[in-house]
């Protein structure tokens, strides 16, 4: 490697600097009329004649300065304390190539000099030693200050030590005397990149060549331009006087006088003698120099410098120059000492700069500002070079380091100041230079010390010009003005330089003063301490590597956080230190409780041995409560990095996403996560990108980055995202690189400006992100660069000089636009072609202004084209430039490898140039396949490579192999976050994309779930699967391309293989075209063509793939993991599950067809764990056992079905079994240990497929039934029917009869049963599409309720009756909310919406009612036999049920036989339902009419059976008025009529109040006359109109007083609903009482009928507990007598329980919430209220997963009315104690309104800082409030200092808060009074 890179350097050099420029391409050849006749195979480059190394990187030119002149010099010192250096004298004359002088031709490039060095003795000796080398000498003596002269025997030149001795007699040399040193000699003028005097030169316009000379002297190159002692701590005064040519200007150190005329064209000047400095920081030059000049503030000269022809350009450097010296100079409180400070711009210099001391010398482009080819970034990079340089002036020059091995005294200072000092010059940049310095010093000398060539900052084998020195330097000084505070840090350097000016420092000089400083300042250290700047910082100047800082908070609510370090690199190969690498560490903290920075201390060891006072110790490590968000280094200055374990980092993003944060935070939060990775990665551990990419996410979508985006933190993301780029860019994936950076930076892309703005961080970003919006298609970036090229073609259409003058766009968007032009160009354009004319312009007349030819070059490398490819990489490989820059460019263009594959195949002769490494690099740069490395393998079998060529090609081809490696491994990863953030997880349902050109699929599959278990795997392929499937299918017309279902699967487009299979099953292999083979990402589709459109005709076929996925790793639809605790060590364990109904879908499992009507079979085989047990659709037929923790469980083959029906779950599962009546055999599964809570869901399970069998006549088609018990399921969703393996959840299938309600048990029945309906409706019979989906849930939410009642006869009041009216109920409840309502059949989302199940159902009653129930079977069973086993619409529904109908002889409005789609249509089709209207005309007479709930013009045949007291009879209601006069035209009841009676028909009756109060009337003679469900109907309608304003309060209210003689369950629902309601909106008004009476005189019969008595009779036991309830909240004193009695006798029992409450309790779970809650409200003893609280603590610590009396128990404690109580639970809820729901129950029960109010604002900041949502709070606070007092108080707080802390997300949630409370009082305003007074009218006094 070494020679490779040594190989590239020397060519770069010598090409880029020696190459003669041809002639220019003439501009006609280009002109746009002829662009078409181009002969592009001839079109040329012309070539630059200078280009730097690094351009634009100061520090890679430094370094590689001090690379190169390490070779050339020696360490070797001189002898130490030999002598003191007083004085120099030096006197030059160069001779090189300039106007009117003449001299010899051997003196050409060498310089005569006389030097006189004045030193004193401090030791006796026999000789002089200085430091000399390469001069030839030809006079020497020496003088004592007495003009004694010295007898000098001989002298001696080592040029290995690079020292001249002048050798006197024994001991001739005397102590304490001064000599002045005389030598004259001869010196070289060397190349620039030797140092010393060097020449460089510059061509003028005209090609002449112009010579000029100037020194580079550091470290230890003055001793090849004078003698003397070369060693920094030697330092005197030096008087220079230069003799050179007249026509040239001199220059040096100090300001120059009047030259004087020396003959012969030749002039000589004497500089002034300088202050006393090192020999290092001499300099001089002479050449055609110019300058512009500008005076700062303290009255300093600052002049640039450069040579003829860049006047223009040299006002910018000497402007900023004067500033950074000025604020230098006010920051120092030290003045720039000398009277000039002059900046030379030179073509050529080895380094970046060099701080001489009055002569700083540059590279030119620091210098010269040329702004028509410029960007932002090269003007701040300029000005940083000049203000590092600055910053030596008095870092390095006014003090020295007394040795190299404390060169970042120097250097350190010099960089963290040239970012630093720059604020107080450009203050409006602060943010963004501030950026620069933690993005470019931080960061880089983090990374420095972690390296193998690291070494310490104090490094006594220097000098070390690298980044431990310069970067690791600068951050040692922002950690220490962090920790000290910048105005004592400031205060710290004052005093330094001031103690130190013009001699030499060591460290502790510098550490010394900032420690007195501190302690002046009582600064103190972790224990408390004044601070000892010394002993702090040892660690970090003496040992290598940084502290990795853990933030540890492993609690999920609240718990203590803590900050623990090691060492971030390994401790191999390194020496032992007295500090064991540890540091004390300085952490700026942030946190919502603590917002402010402060400082936290982690100690190197435990313990304050040296604390002053003992109980001044702080406590050793950190420790600190964890908080919704916790930031350390939050000023990005600490030196280390910081790692947040899961919890904290998740609440980091969480408060990035709400709040923001600073752009150093976002940077040192990006840089810590992806060098931690690298960490993990080099050391073989677990390691992933989606933790940085996370954040990545978070921190480019905030509104800071939106607005103001930031260039470092883009610029230390953007190399990681290219990791990412780099491993799909050349894969069938690649698409998603694209959509991941749009995803990213769509944001701020649409708010780019698209100019320049005052903010040079926009601007740097625009430039530098705008190339990667073009490469990545974001936004408009297409229209804009193609419209913006096309006016620069127009502005530049009759330059003959370029581009840069002439385009009118700024620079820092010219890349982009080069970009855009190349890529989006169409063929016919000549925009490429007019860029490569542009460029061969632009070379000739700005040679050394490169910037914009090489925008151009860069830009003109994102063709598209192969045609223009070819020929710019046939220009590429003739260019000068660096064939790295060049080809680098195309790395990240990705149809750019296959052109230069297919170039280098027809110019091998490539591999014998030079250009083979860079060529090879860019043309595998992202290739990582089998069939990339089997294409290189081949290129490189191709040619005779030589031993060096081979090895060459071998490394690339092992970097194929080894990324190939990295994406199959890491990579999935990688992929898996990009499926889960840049596209559709999935789609429900997903739009219907299949051809129809395919049927019959059956599917072989093969799937191995990598979850935890005995099976091992790698840890990257943790939570994925591997998987291979066959599909056998059949073609049935010609296609050319395979299209198929396919997401969020990896696989490579190779692996992919397709077989014609003959009738005699011999396969042939088709050929595909595998480059075009493609997923569509936002379907889900994947398109398969053959090779060359090979046509695939009818027949039957074979695909074979083989590929990967991805298990989400929370519930979720799809391939989805399931955690649980439990067993006899409550340990975790893990579950694989399916759900492919919704979400990604089967395609996310396999390849297929994944549409319904796309019926297949499938033959699954799973690998998995051999301690676990697998699961699917069939019945297992085997399980294979391996030796390697893993077997493999095979399945029999399915019936055919759907896709979506397919299931798979793997985990360590348990079941009970039986068989039903006909011998099918049924199984509940769960997870080990439960499942002795299944047995109600076994039980519902086998009666359901009874009732289903007996029915439908039609067996359950398959061999087994497994219900699976989840300990977690998608919240999308509770269960799901998979044929012959249901999935839910939990609490849907289990039960624990000691805590289950009626409800919960209900519950279990209910999802039981609807899932095994479906194995009928849905799995046998299977919707055609999603639209469709009714077929499906209607009929589940239909027929459970027929399971239920099979299963269990007793409870048939319950499973039929009143579930049928509670379908309708709900039905009807949205089926007229704008927004939610839709048709049964539509396509509009969601497709599992309120409509199919519950409107569906409500209309399979209909068609019950209407059909009759033996019609309706009939119809049914038919439709099951016809279309088993396939799929159905809508359409075929209605057809079998019209034929059972009209075979019944049914006939319809018209008296014909009944079409069912006739009718149903209008239902199922249409939004809304009907309301039928019944008006009084005259005072006898009704008319009833028809119109939508929703209005607007729809109607319905409405099939309505009608009540009255002689029967009840059927008609249909048609049209407008119901077309039948005689019926709905009619005379006023008597005594009553009933339409709708029994909710049979799906609409509602609005009566005129004559009618309804005959209703009434009925009602309160006889209840019994009418139905439950039709009181329950009459009670739902009251209830709509009376809220939708149609009715009064007192209509609705009088049908309530026959209430007090009801005993049925649903019309009590629905009554209770009401009154529960009413309850809690009069909480805080003066007239509760009269809502409580009312309540209580309604239901007290009900409650003497009932009491407190259960059953097991679910209507009666759900009626108990709703009057139970209704009658405490109503403060019912009877009620609330029994609460306390049970409640007493409760505590009694349980109060010392160790096994909860459900075995002693003694109260139905039904009626423990209540008992609970009232019973202690009503109890004044503490003990009580600490029974509770122990118990609620028991359940939370032991409770499983079913339901157990915990929630009842926090209930009742927030029912307490112990304020003192109440207000401690509030804040323990807010430490994590207790869960926020106990906060609602605390607002809940609160008579005031006011605790968690006042406690509010008491405590505003801690609620802000609580571990759960702000609005949970605000939403428990504001319940019930409903009065003016407290609506003004809710807004008062607006107006407060404290609605001030609240971030722009709480301050929504707070107004949507005080949204609700005025929603409370506008209802009270609106019905309070009239319904008071009804109450008043019929209750009239209060008798509670």
């Amino acid at each position: 490697m070494r020679r490779k890179l040594l190989f590239s350097f020397c060519a770069l050099i010598l090409c880029g600097f020696g190459y003669t420029a041809p002639a220019p391409i003439q501009g006609s050849e280009f002109s746009e009329s002829h662009a078409e006749h181009l002969d592009i195979e001839n079109v040329e480059f012309n070539h630059p004649s200078i280009l730097p190394e690094h351009p634009d990187n100061f520090r890679l030119d430094k370094l590689a300065a001090k690379k190169r002149q390490s070779l050339y010099v020696t360490k070797e010192r001189l002898p130490p304390n030999l002598y003191a250096a007083i004085d120099y004298s030096l006197w030059f004359k160069p001779y090189f190539p300039s106007p009117n002088v003449q001299y010899p031709a051997e003196k050409n490039f060498t310089f005569d000099g006389r030097a006189v060095i004045q030193v004193k003795a401090l030791v006796n000796s026999d000789r002089f030693i200085l430091n000399a080398f390469n001069f030839q000498i030809t006079s020497y003596r020496v003088v004592d200050i007495d003009g004694t002269e010295v007898p000098i025997n001989t002298i001696s030149q080592d040029d290995f030590k690079q020292q001249l001795s002048l050798i006197t007699n024994q001991n001739g040399v005397v102590s304490g005397k001064i000599y002045n040193i005389e030598i004259v000699y001869t010196g070289i003028i060397n190349p620039y990149t030797d140092g010393g005097v060097y020449f460089s030169s510059y061509n003028d316009p005209q090609g002449v060549q112009h010579y000029m000379i100037a020194t580079h002297m550091e470290p230890f190159s003055a001793r090849k331009v004078f003698p003397g002692l070369d060693e920094p701590s030697y330092k005197a005064t030096f008087t220079i006087t230069l003799q050179y040519p007249t026509a040239h200007v001199a220059l040096s150190n100090m300001q120059e006088g009047t030259p004087q005329d020396m003959g012969s064209n030749w002039s000589e000047i004497k500089f002034p003698t300088t202050p006393k400095m090192s020999s290092y920081l001499i300099a001089f030059a002479v050449g055609p120099y110019v300058n512009s000049q500008y005076t700062n503030q303290h009255g300093t000269l600052t002049r640039a410098w450069g040579w003829p022809g860049t006047e223009q350009y040299l006002q910018f450097a000497a402007q900023n120059a004067g500033q950074c010296l000025y604020q230098l100079g006010e920051y120092t409180g030290i003045k720039f000492p000398l009277s000039k400070a002059d900046q030379l711009g030179m073509p050529e210099f080895l380094a970046g700069a060099m701080e001489n001391w009055g002569l700083i010398i540059y590279k030119y482009q620091y210098i010269a500002y040329n702004p028509t080819t410029m960007t932002t970034r090269n003007m701040e990079a300029a000005a940083k070079v000049m203000c590092h340089e600055l910053a030596h002036q008095w870092f390095g020059d006014l003090v020295t380091t007394a040795w190299w091995d404390d060169l970042f005294l120097n250097e350190g200072f010099a960089d963290y100041f040239m970012t630093y000092i720059q604020i107080p010059v450009y203050p409006i940049q602060g943010n963004y230079l501030d950026t620069l310095q933690v993005l470019n010093e931080l960061q880089v000398g983090l990374n420095a010390d972690v390296r193998s060539d690291a070494h310490p900052l104090v490094y006594p084998d220097g000098p070390a010009f690298d980044d431990i020195t310069y970067n690791k330097g600068a951050s040692m000084l922002r950690m220490l003005s962090d920790t000290l505070g910048p105005l004592y840090f400031q205060q710290g350097i004052q005093n330094y330089l001031k103690k130190m000016s013009y001699s030499n420092a060591r460290d502790i000089d510098l550490l010394t003063s900032l420690t007195e400083v501190a302690k002046a300042n009582n600064i103190k250290d972790w224990c408390g301490n004044p601070l000892n700047v010394t002993d702090f910082m040892q660690p970090y100047l003496h040992q290598t590597n940084h502290p990795l800082i853990r933030y540890n908070n492993n609690q999920k609510t609240v718990g203590i956080a803590t900050f623990t370090q090691e060492p971030f690199g390994s401790l191999d190969n390194l020496n032992s230190t007295p500090w064991n690498y540890t540091w004390t560490i300085p952490l700026k903290t942030s946190t919502l409780r603590d917002p402010e920075p402060h400082m936290l201390w982690i100690p190197m060891q435990k313990g304050c041995s040296n604390a002053e006072e003992e109980e001044d110790q702080n406590i050793n490590e950190p420790k600190k409560r964890a908080n919704q968000y916790d930031f350390t280094s939050i000023m990005s200055a600490t030196y280390g990095r910081i790692i947040y374990d899961d919890i904290g980092f998740d609440r980091v993003l969480k408060s990035i996403q709400q709040d923001d944060i600073n752009d150093n935070l976002k940077l040192t939060l990006l840089a810590d996560e992806y060098y931690y990775m690298v960490r993990e990665k080099n050391a073989g551990r677990p390691f992933g990108y989606d933790r940085f990419l996370n954040l990545a996410k978070a921190i480019f979508n905030t509104p800071s980055f939106v607005s103001f985006p930031s260039y470092s933190v883009f610029a230390q993301a953007q190399p990681v995202l290219e990791e990412v780029a780099q491993m799909y860019r050349d894969t069938i994936d690649a698409e998603l690189i694209s959509r991941m950076y749009k995803n990213l930076f769509q944001s701020v892309y649409n708010q780019l400006p698209w100019n320049d703005t005052s903010l040079w961080d926009t601007d740097t970003f625009s430039e530098v992100f705008l190339p990667f919006a073009v490469r990545y298609d974001i936004g408009d970036v297409q229209n804009r660069t193609m419209t913006m090229f096309a006016n620069v073609k127009s502005a530049c259409a009759n330059s003959l000089n370029g581009t840069a003058w002439c385009n009118p766009y700024s620079t820092n968007l010219r890349r982009a636009i080069y970009c855009g032009a190349a890529k989006y160009a169409p063929a016919t354009s000549d925009f490429f072609f007019q860029m490569l004319h542009f460029y061969n312009k632009e070379v000739i007349t700005n040679p050394y202004f490169y910037q914009e030819y090489m925008a151009l070059l860069e830009g003109m490398s994102c063709t598209q084209s192969s045609s223009t490819l070819k020929v710019l990489i046939r220009l590429y490989t003739t260019s000068t430039l660096s064939p790295s820059t060049l080809f680098g460019y195309l790395k990240y263009n990705p149809v750019a490898s296959d052109a230069l594959y297919n170039y280098f195949v027809a110019n091998q002769q490539i591999v014998n140039s030079s250009l083979l490494n860079p060529y090879l690099d860019s043309m595998t740069y992202n290739w990582n396949s089998y069939a990339r490395d089997a294409q290189l393998a081949n290129l490189m079998n191709s040619i005779d490579l030589n031993d060096q060529q081979f090895q060459i090609f071998s490394s690339y081809l092992e970097r194929v192999n080894l990324a190939w490696q990295n994406r199959g491994t890491y990579g999935l990863k990688v992929l898996n976050w990009l499926y889960d953030n840049v596209v559709v997880i999935g789609k429900t349902p997903w739009e219907k994309a299949l051809k129809g050109d395919v049927n019959y699929p059956q599917y072989n599959l093969n799937v191995q779930p990598n979850i935890p278990g005995s099976g091992v795997f790698q840890w990257y392929e943790n939570m994925t699967f591997s998987a291979s499937v066959q599909i056998t299918f059949y073609i049935t017309k010609p296609i050319s391309v395979i299209t198929m279902n396919a997401h969020r699967l990896a696989f490579d487009a190779p692996g992919i293989a397709l077989f014609s299979v003959d009738d005699n099953n011999n396969e042939t292999m088709i050929a595909l075209d595998s480059a075009n083979i493609k997923k569509d990402y936002d379907r889900g589709v994947l398109t398969i063509p053959t090779a060359s459109n090979l046509i695939l005709y009818p027949q039957r076929y074979i695909l074979r793939i083989e590929y990967s996925g991805f298990i989400f790793q929370n519930p979720n639809e799809g391939d989805a993991s399931n955690t649980y605790f439990g067993g006899l060590n409550h340990r975790k364990g893990w579950i694989f599950t399916t759900d492919f109904e919704g979400g990604p879908g089967a395609r996310s499992l396999l390849p297929c067809w994944d549409e319904p009507s796309y019926k297949g079979q499938f033959t699954v085989s799973v690998m998995h764990s051999s301690d676990m047990i697998a699961l699917s659709n069939a019945p297992e037929t085997g399980t294979i056992i391996y030796d390697n923790g893993w077997s493999t469980t095979t399945f029999d083959t399915t019936e055919q079905m759907s896709t979506y029906l397919i299931a798979i779950c793997v985990g360590h599962f348990s079941n009970l079994a039986k068989v039903t009546r006909y011998g099918d055999l049924v199984r509940v599964w769960t997870w080990s240990g439960m499942e002795q809570y299944g047995e109600l869901a076994l039980n519902v399970t086998a009666g359901t497929i009874e009732f289903m069998s007996s029915y439908f006549g039609y067996d359950y088609p398959l061999k087994k039934l497994d219900v699976m018990a989840l300990p977690q399921y998608t919240t999308d969703a509770g269960a799901m029917e998979n044929w012959g393996l249901i999935i839910g959840e939990y609490s849907l299938f289990m039960v624990d009869p000691d805590y289950a309600t009626t409800l919960q048990i209900a519950e279990v029945a209910e999802t039981t049963a609807h899932e095994v309906v479906h194995q009928w409706f849905g799995d046998t019979v299977t919707l055609d599409w999603w639209s469709d989906i009714f077929l499906n849930e209607a009929f589940a939410q239909y027929w459970f309720a027929n399971g239920i009642n099979n299963t269990f006869p007793e409870q048939e009041a319950y499973a039929i009756d009143y579930n049928r009216f509670y379908m309708n109920h709900i039905a009807l409840k949205y089926d007229c909310v704008a927004g939610i309502a839709k048709p049964v059949i539509s396509d509009t989302p969601p497709v599992f919406g309120i409509e199919p199940y519950y409107k569906g159902s409500a209309l399979l009653n209909l068609l019950n009612n209407v059909l009759t129930p033996y019609v309706f079977q009939v119809g049914l069973s038919n439709y099951l036999t016809q279309f088993g086993y396939s799929n159905a619409g809508p359409q075929d529904l209605w057809h079998s049920l019209t034929v059972a109908a009209q075979q019944n002889n049914l006939k319809d409005w018209n008296g014909q036989p009944l079409d069912v789609s006739s009718f149903m249509n209008a239902y199922t089709l249409q939004t809304s339902y009907p309301i039928i209207t019944l008006s009084l005309r005259g005072t006898s007479t009704v008319q009833a009419t028809q119109q939508s709930c929703m209005s607007g013009e729809a109607l319905w045949n409405i099939p309505l059976f009608t009540q009255t007291q002689q029967s009840t009879d059927f008609n249909w209601f048609v049209n407008y008025t119901g077309g039948n006069d005689a019926t709905w035209l009619r005379p006023l009841p008597s005594p009553f009529r009933v339409d709708n009676a029994g909710s049979t028909s799906f609409a509602r009756i609005n009566y005129d109040d004559k009618s309804w109060y005959s209703i009434q009337a009925q009602l309160l003679s006889n209840m019994n006359s009418m139905s439950a469900t039709t009181r329950a109907m009459l009670l739902d309608d009251a209830n709509y109109f009376y809220e939708s304003g149609i009715w009064s309060v007192s209509k609705y209210m009088d049908l309530t007083m026959y209430l007090v003689n009801e005993d049925s369950l649903a019309p009590w629902e629905q009554a209770i609903g009401y009154f529960t309601e009413i309850l809690n909106r009069f909480q805080y008004q003066p007239e509760l009482n009269y809502i409580q009476n009312y309540v209580i005189q309604i239901t007290k019969n009900a409650v003497g009928k009932f009491q407190w008595t259960t059953n097991g009779i679910w209507t009666n036991d759900r009626i108990v507990q709703l009057l139970v309830n209704v009658n405490n909240l109503a403060n019912n004193r009877q009620t609330r007598i029994v609460a306390q009695t049970l409640f007493s006798s409760f505590v009694t029992k349980c109060q010392y329980s160790q096994e909860g409450t459900g075995k002693c309790s003694g109260i139905h779970p039904n009626l423990r919430a209540s008992t609970y809650c009232y019973g202690l409200r009503q109890s004044t003893n503490i003990e009580d209220f600490n029974a509770v609280s122990n118990l609620y603590a028991w359940f939370a610590q032991n409770a499983g997963y079913l339901q157990t009396d915990g929630s009842n128990l926090l209930n009742a404690l927030g029912c307490s009315t112990n304020t003192v109580l109440l207000k401690s639970m509030i804040t323990s809820t807010l430490s994590g104690d207790y869960p926020p729901s106990l906060l609602n129950s605390i607002g809940a029960h609160d008579v005031t309104g006011e605790i968690l109010y006042n406690y509010f604002l008491d405590n505003t900041q801690d609620i802000l800082n609580a571990p759960f949502d702000f609005s949970l709070y605000i939403q428990a606070m504001f319940q019930n409030w409903s009065t003016q007092s407290q609506l003004q108080l809710a807004k008062d707080f607006t107006t407060g200092f404290d609605y001030e802390l609240l971030n722009l997300h709480q301050k929504s949630q707070y107004r949507a808060g005080i949204q609700s409370v005025q929603r409370n009082y506008n209802w009270m305003m609106l019905y309070k009074e009239s319904l008071i007074g009804w109450i008043k009218q019929n209750f009239g006094n209060l008798t509670l």
